[in-house]
Parts: structure tokens; sequence; C-alpha cells
């Protein structure tokens, strides 16, 4: 990107504020389910009757974690799929996406696993993304002995998105959106404390979104989960939304021209309202998540529960 050279020296100072991971996340999960389960358990997925709506049991979970035990995780998901082998078959998916390091993660994750099972009587399933940055940290069960016995033997499935670096290529060109969104986050750890760095690759990976032949839909999710995770200072979100405009003049396309207005959403002041409805309204429409719309416009609960009477 060698368009950012001359400005290096203005950026090399400047650090990334922390980003919102846990709600690109989220949202990722939530409107590419699918698509998730295809990209990283490809088996498990092929068994799924996916004609039969997933049924996300989000505030069930919360009944049955606690506060105190919340860890590094990015997010974690409670999912209830139907599968193919008979309509008697359901099959419970904890997805948790985990962000850094934690001794006793395995534990937690068995606990979880026991509650849930006690609350449903369904199988289970612990599905766990690692995307913290320790190569060697790989956990995949929780084992428990008592007098030289083994009494707990509790295994789950793992996946650490450390392990796709030297598929970069192969992400940016997948047909599933899970690609952006790996190379998104991968980028994202490798750009902690670089802002030039972080600008240069939020850059090219948003340029992905355009040449990919995207729908408008697509573009507006998958930049909400880049944005999420690649958060830039202030002065680089300028120079980052001025790129996005050239971009969408050099494509002849209008997909994501309220990046600007997004990337700038923290300096809205009150006058600015009238406008912040009308973007929270368009992002809505486009399929943007209550809590996405949310974090983007900053608006309130009073504000966005009209705007859902309305769409």
């Amino acid at each position: 990107m060698a368009a950012f050279s001359d400005y290096s020296a203005m950026v090399a100072d400047l650090k990334n504020p922390p980003s919102h991971a846990d709600a690109a996340w989220k949202h990722a999960l939530e409107v590419y389910f699918p698509s998730f389960m295809q990209f990283f358990y490809p088996d498990i997925a092929a068994q799924i009757d996916w004609t039969v709506k997933p049924e996300m049991l989000d505030k069930e979970l919360r009944k049955l974690t606690h506060d105190g035990e919340t860890g590094h995780r990015l997010v974690d998901k409670l999912i209830k799929v139907r599968l193919k082998n008979g309509q008697a078959h359901l099959l419970l998916l904890h997805v948790e996406v985990q962000g850094h390091y934690e001794a006793d993660f395995p534990e937690r994750l068995y606990l979880y696993h026991s509650r849930l099972y006690d609350r449903y009587r369904l199988p289970v399933l612990t599905l766990a993304i690692l995307a913290d940055d320790r190569p060697q940290w790989r956990p995949t069960e929780h084992v428990m002995q008592a007098c030289g016995h083994r009494v707990v033997q509790f295994r789950f499935l793992m996946k650490k998105l450390l392990d796709y670096r030297t598929q970069v290529n192969d992400l940016l060109t997948s047909s599933n959106p899970f690609g952006i969104v790996v190379a998104a986050q991968l980028a994202a750890l490798e750009t902690r404390g670089d802002a030039q760095s972080r600008l240069q690759q939020k850059s090219a990976l948003t340029r992905v979104l355009y040449e990919q032949g995207l729908s408008k839909q697509h573009v507006l999710h998958l930049y909400y989960f880049l944005d999420g995770v690649m958060t830039l200072p202030e002065e680089c979100e300028v120079r980052y939304n001025d790129y996005i405009h050239a971009l969408e003049e050099e494509k002849a396309v209008a997909f994501i021209t309220t990046a600007e207005k997004i990337g700038r959403k923290k300096g809205m002041q009150q006058g600015q309202h009238d406008k912040a409805l009308e973007i929270a309204g368009q992002l809505l429409k486009e399929g943007l998540s209550l809590e996405a719309v949310k974090r983007c416009t900053n608006l309130g609960d009073d504000d966005l529960s009209t705007l859902i009477s309305v769409h």
C-alpha cells in the first residue's frame, strides 16, 4: 500500500484503541452460523438439518454461567440444531471464541458442559475457537483424577486461528465469509501495536470485500466485523475513510459510504441525532444486528426501539 508511505511518520507513535471484537464475533456467528460450521467443522455441518433454523439460546446460557467466569472469551453462544438422522435427534452446540490464554479454560468449559446437560438432557458438543497469540496453547480436554483413577475426561473440539497464518491467500479468495473473518482476526493480532500497519492491512482487506463480487449486504456484515476487530486511532480512521471513498469511486459502487459516518460515531453530537437515526435505519434495513447498530451510532435503547417498530 505505497499510498500510505508518506503517512508513516505521522502515525508512528499512535496506539490502536481497544477493539470491539466481542460484538464483531457475536454478529458474525449470528449472521453466518452455517458458514461458521462449514468452515471450521465441515463434518458436523454435514450432519445438521439446515432446513430447520438453528435456535439461539444465549439468554439461557447466561443464566447457567456466572459473571465472574467470563475469563478472556470474546463471545460464547449456545445453539440448538436438528440433525438429519431423525426428528428426535437434537444437539446443543456450545461455541466459545477465546481471545487470550486462560489457565482454567478447559475446566470452565467442563463446568458449562455439565450445567447445560443437567438443564437440557441433550447431547452437548463444545466447540472452542482460540484467537490468542500463543502458538503452543492448544487445550482439548479437562481431566480429573482421584486416588489414581480418572473420574472425569471431558473433551472439546478446538480450532486455533494461528494455524491459518500460512493460508491467507486461500482465506481471502474463499467463498465462505469466515475466510475474511479469520484473515481479519489474524491481521488484528499481527498489528496490535502498529497503527500504520493496521491502517494498511485494514485498507487492503476492505478492497478484498469489493473485489469478491459480494452483495451490499454481505459487504456491510463483513465490514462490521473488520471495523470491530481492527480499530484505528482517530487520525488513521480519517485516512481510512478517505480510502473507502476513493475505493468506491474506483469501483463505481456505494456499498459502505456510511463507513465514514460509522468511523466517526464517537464524535457524534446531539445536533447530529437525526442523522444518527437515519444511519441506524439504513443499517437495520441491511440486516445488521441491534447490538451492531447501537455500537455504530451510539443511539440509546429508546431510539432503537422506535426504529425496530418501524423496520
